[in-house]
């Protein structure tokens, strides 16, 4: 593979030489201990990613003190020399399979929320007030103005956890100087609005950076490669933009070792998802601001941001873009990617599929978990389960991914497993939701099911409905049933007409192409599917409007929240009318009907209706076969309908509990 031999040259930052061109980028597992130093579960991740083939892996964001710089509850620390011994076994664990060790030294400044700094205010290089954190649930905060005393004593700390990360064996540092946080904030004019020597012009917003690196030289010798990770764009209009990130690099070149670029700011909820691309973006969104920055310096210049495949970041290293190549959600889906690839299995990668629901629940505080991989971050843990101690026989009904999560951990825990899907291939509504175009990470997970399942042993029955009868024969000793949702029947005046009919169709058939529709199309459901479905017709060039259904779409969770921080600015591009506070009324040929607030009321023409209502579970099927078996397991939507993450994991937890 061509791609493959630009990762695997080696690189230099400073006097260390990483084996090859992909960074373990730092990654906040929410696994550390209370008191912000090192378990089993941090070393064990750590482990898992070096193992896997990363030639640089850089531990998660660290705060520099105990005092204000904390960030999150359960991350690392390197304020105090009691956090050293912790953090040796890391490193230990990282040299072992010939990666170099590097840790992210980082200080929120005002994006530390008072709830993880004691309750005191959170400083800043301006007093400001407002909302400045990724948990968007959080009140404002009052910023307190760094004084110059407080600002010395800051750099001091920087400086103070470099050495400590290298009395600790990490072979270099990274410094946080993008996203918001303290260094960010001095260098964008929207949070330096200081009058003094660190405030104004480009270059006194600058020295606070400048210091903080001079320090940990200073405390370090010249020898500690550092690499500075920076926003290229702050992407929120009189921040920080490209060119001012091009001069800072200029500025930095001599005192760093290598840039790592970015984009974004925390406190500005609409930057977040091209911080942590979604789904709705193409690959490498950080790409040309990468190679910006590369042509303005003489250092090694990586890239983070989106990337979830070699062969797509062995084009960015090949061509030039980059001279490395940074991936978080990549290795926690499979931290064995690097491995996999480079030795010719790319096909057994579990693909990383943008949903965000690791950085979300990292977030929120909730230990790290990945959506596709349910062995993420307890790798070590799975890997040491005994073999079962009496082989059974399990039948699966329902080929969606909880069926086939639930059929593949059965299988390679080693019991005999058959696998009922009544549809000729399988995927169920996995096979819907990826089907748009703007879905293609999904589809890559949908594939490597199928993969995985074609060579697991599985007995599959394709094309067969699951009867009780059927199921009697197999004599199972357990059954998993795992047979879905489908949508509620839309239920407004009209839409029993029959010549009503001809315009109304489910989304589900608008993601697989199967229905017809006209140009003028309203969307009756403002839920995930129904905002997917209008972005997949507006693509196509309709006219798109969306309602609210009666009785909302609550339960219509199947977007996640950094997706809906994106979703409608994609979806007003595009010319979709949100009809906010509109709820379908009624339906006539041609023309429904909408209703507002006062019992206002309002006729679209539409020549169809996409309906996107919530869905339910199959239960008449689950009473059908629940009784058949003694010992029966309900997982996936069939259970309650929610997320992929939902129907992944509890299909993994029942074929555990076999």
């Amino acid at each position: 593979m061509a791609f493959c031999e630009a990762l695997r040259r080696p690189v230099h930052i400073g006097g260390v030489t990483v084996k090859n061109r992909i960074e373990a980028a730092p990654t906040l597992s929410q696994r550390a201990n209370a008191d912000q130093s090192v378990n089993r579960d941090v070393i064990e991740f750590y482990r898992a990613q070096a193992k896997g083939g990363a030639g640089l892996i850089t531990v998660m964001e660290a705060a520099v003190d105990e005092d204000r710089a904390m960030t999150q509850p359960l991350q690392l620390n390197l304020g105090h020399d009691r956090f050293i011994p912790g953090l040796a076994s890391i490193v230990e664990a990282v040299k072992y399979y010939g990666a170099v060790a590097s840790i992210q030294l980082n200080h929120g400044g005002r994006q530390s929320p008072p709830a993880f700094i004691g309750g005191r205010k959170p400083l800043g290089p301006t007093a400001m007030t407002g909302r400045f954190t990724e948990d968007r649930r959080m009140p404002e905060v009052t910023v307190e103005e760094m004084t110059l005393e407080m600002i010395e004593t800051v750099i001091g700390n920087f400086a103070a956890a470099a050495l400590r990360a290298k009395h600790a064996g990490f072979d270099m540092v990274m410094v946080h100087a993008g996203h918001g946080w303290l260094i960010s904030q001095f260098l964008s004019p929207l949070a330096n609005l200081r009058t003094d020597e660190y405030g104004g012009s480009l270059e006194n917003r600058t020295r606070f950076a400048v210091r903080v690196i001079d320090a940990i030289r200073d405390r370090c010798g010249p020898d500690f490669p550092i690499e500075l990770r920076i926003s290229a764009s702050d992407l929120v209009p009189g921040g920080m933009d490209l060119d001012d990130a091009v001069r800072f690099a200029q500025i930095m070149q001599d005192r760093v070792d290598c840039f790592q670029v970015s984009a974004g700011m925390i406190s500005e909820a609409r930057t977040y998802p091209v911080t942590h691309p979604c789904r709705y973006l193409p690959y490498g969104e950080n790409v040309d601001r990468a190679a910006a920055i590369k042509r303005s310096v003489d250092k090694p210049v990586a890239v983070v941001g989106g990337i979830v495949d070699l062969e797509f970041a062995g084009r960015v290293v090949a061509e030039g873009k980059a001279d490395i190549v940074a991936m978080c959600r990549a290795l926690i889906a499979d931290p064995a990617l690097v491995e996999k690839t480079f030795h010719g299995r790319a096909d057994e990668v579990v693909p990383c599929i943008r949903c965000n629901q690791c950085l979300t629940r990292g977030v929120h505080a909730l230990t790290v978990k990945c959506t596709t991989n349910p062995r993420s971050l307890e790798e070590e843990y799975y890997r040491c389960l005994p073999p079962v101690a009496k082989r059974k026989k399990v039948v699966v009904v329902g080929g969606g991914p909880a069926g086939m999560e639930a059929a593949l951990t059965a299988s390679w825990r080693g019991h005999d497993v058959v696998l009922f899907e009544k549809r000729p291939e399988l995927g169920g509504n996995l096979a819907v939701a990826s089907a748009p175009a703007f879905k293609h990470d999904m589809r890559r997970f949908l594939e490597y099911l199928r993969r995985q399942m074609g060579v697991s042993g599985v007995d599959i029955r394709l094309g067969t409905e699951a009867t009780p009868g059927l199921i009697a024969a197999e004599e199972p000793d357990d059954l998993i049933l795992a047979v879905g949702a489908e949508p509620l029947e839309l239920n407004v005046p009209g839409a029993e007409r029959e010549d009503v009919r001809g315009m109304l169709v489910w989304a589900a058939d608008v993601f697989t192409g199967e229905a017809q529709v006209g140009r003028r199309v309203v969307v009756a459901g403002d839920g995930g599917i129904g905002l997917e479905a209008a972005l997949a017709l507006a693509g196509q060039g309709r006219q798109v409007d969306v309602v609210e259904v009666p009785g909302g779409s609550a339960q219509d969770l199947t977007v996640g929240v950094v997706d809906l921080w994106l979703l409608p600015d994609l979806l007003r591009e595009q010319a979709v009318r949100l009809r906010s506070g509109w709820v379908l009324a009624e339906v006539a040929p041609g023309l429904v009907t909408l209703e507002g607030d006062g019992g206002r009321r309002e006729q679209v023409p539409a020549d169809t209706l996409v309906l996107a209502t919530d869905r339910r579970p199959r239960s008449e099927v689950l009473e059908s076969l629940g009784s058949l078996v003694q010992n029966v397991h309900v997982v996936g939507d069939c259970r309650l309908p929610r997320i992929l993450y939902d129907a992944v994991h509890e299909g993994f937890r029942a074929a555990l509990e076999v």
